[in-house]
């Protein structure tokens, strides 16, 4: 064998470089077995792939039976969060720092405490049904505003009402007191 750059006779018959020249000395047979090592003992690239959608455009379109469900829940709930606000108010902060003076006076408050707290439960439970009718019209129909209403309208509705029945529940806490005996 000789060199390829030099075109001295070498040494050995596996020697890697010339020992005149200092040229690499590359075989045949070094080439194909180098190449084959090499893709044996390299691990294959790994592909990942990341899904894409595709971008839709959102088109407006009609409200179906699910927007209008989801708009008028909302707005019958947030109309008895305020309506049962304003009852609250006149039938809880007049008497708030009186004394339950009588048997009609004691009735009369505890009959509006507890249509108020009913009527907040159903105002909140409106309210859920709102949303849940939000989340049928944002996946069965098409874009519109009714529904977008009905959505944020829906969660003041139970923001409001979900106040309100707390706020049921402690005010006839401090209403509810004993006339004082004064001897």
């Amino acid at each position: 064998m000789f060199c390829p750059e030099c075109g001295k006779d070498l040494i050995a018959p596996n020697q890697k470089f010339c020992h005149n020249c200092g040229a690499e000395i590359v075989t045949a047979s070094k080439t194909s077995e180098s190449k084959s090592e090499r893709f044996r003992n390299e691990p294959s690239p790994q592909i990942y792939y990341v899904p894409v959608k595709p971008q839709t455009t959102l088109q407006k379109g009609v409200p179906g039976k699910y927007s209008y469900m989801s708009f008028w829940f909302a707005l019958v709930s947030i109309s008895i969060g305020i309506a049962t606000f304003y009852m609250g108010i006149n039938f809880g902060f007049p008497y708030m720092y009186m004394y339950i003076d009588s048997y009609y006076n004691l009735r009369l408050r505890l009959v509006a405490f507890f249509v108020i707290l009913f009527l907040r439960a159903g105002g909140l439970i409106l309210g859920i049904y709102s949303r849940m009718s939000d989340s049928k019209a944002v996946k069965l129909e098409p874009y519109n505003d009714m529904e977008k209403a009905g959505s944020i309208i829906g969660i003041f509705g139970i923001i409001i009402n979900t106040i309100g029945l707390i706020f049921s529940i402690i005010v006839p806490i401090t209403l509810l007191r004993p006339i004082p005996e004064y001897y």
